[in-house]
């Protein structure tokens, strides 16, 4: 399968960060996988504690947000599955921080030891694996007690639909008032209900503290791609423009984009 990021174009519509609303939803997100260890539990001295966060940047691309994690002198350790240029050697503005630690792995198979990290982000990549529910379980895995996960996702905000439907079911339904619509594959392929994503979450341990819809960044990306004729990049991401609006009557299966922020709710034995 053909994905966006794999277009030039793409990258600079996106200004590096390969997921919608760019470097400013991943600071968002950041802060508040800050805040959320802030008001949890943490181990005795560890609140305020000294020694920079350890961040596992989950599906890092380009490793733009590993990069920002070092220059806030955080412990950053970043994963994809594919090396990229970006890891070797920082954005200019990043020029003198300590490097992060970038590693080739799969996000199902996290080479860190139990409990090891204080945040993990993931961000537009759970969508793509064939059985996300094995992700949460190693972030789970890494994250010690009440470790924060920052997670976001393409989901579907139609009230039927199941994952395996979308296929078939992603071709009706409208993005941004029409400006584009699903198709079989891509990502939107493995979009969830949020429902879906919150109970694959709880399953592996963990507890929800906040939800964004964040849609309106996924439209706005969708418009960007539009305007700059990267149909290749539009038909990855599973979207392709719309000549209107949704037939009438049909089902509202239309893809979003979500935010959410958990706490690993497991104690140590």
């Amino acid at each position: 399968m053909s994905l966006p990021w794999a277009h030039p174009l793409f990258r600079a519509v996106s200004g590096g960060e390969w997921h919608p609303g760019g470097a400013a939803a991943t600071d968002r997100l950041w802060r508040a996988c800050r805040a959320a260890l802030a008001d949890g539990v943490e181990p005795a001295g560890e609140r305020d504690g000294g020694r920079p966060l350890r961040v596992v940047d989950a599906g890092c691309g380009e490793g733009a947000a590993a990069w920002r994690l070092a220059a806030d002198r955080q412990t950053a350790v970043a994963l994809d599955r594919t090396p990229q240029p970006g890891w070797r050697q920082p954005p200019s503005a990043a020029a003198g921080v300590a490097r992060p630690l970038f590693c080739t792995a799969d996000v199902r198979c996290i080479p860190l030891r139990d409990g090891w990290a204080d945040v993990v982000l993931c961000q537009c990549v759970a969508s793509l694996l064939p059985q996300p529910e094995s992700f949460f379980a190693e972030a789970a895995r890494v994250l010690r007690p009440g470790g924060a996960l920052g997670f976001s996702d393409l989901m579907r905000r139609g009230p039927t639909a199941s994952p395996a439907a979308c296929g078939a079911a992603c071709d009706v339904g409208a993005l941004a008032d029409g400006a584009a619509v699903p198709v079989s594959g891509g990502c939107a392929a493995g979009a969830r209900l949020r429902e879906t994503w919150e109970r694959l979450l709880r399953e592996a341990g963990f507890r929800l503290l906040s939800f964004a819809d964040e849609s309106r960044e996924l439209a706005r990306l969708a418009a960007q791609l539009i305007w700059h004729g990267d149909g290749a990049s539009l038909h990855a991401l599973g979207l392709r423009c719309a000549s209107g609006p949704a037939a009438p009557g049909s089902p509202a299966s239309r893809p979003g984009y979500g935010v959410w922020v958990a706490v690993n709710a497991r104690r140590t034995t």
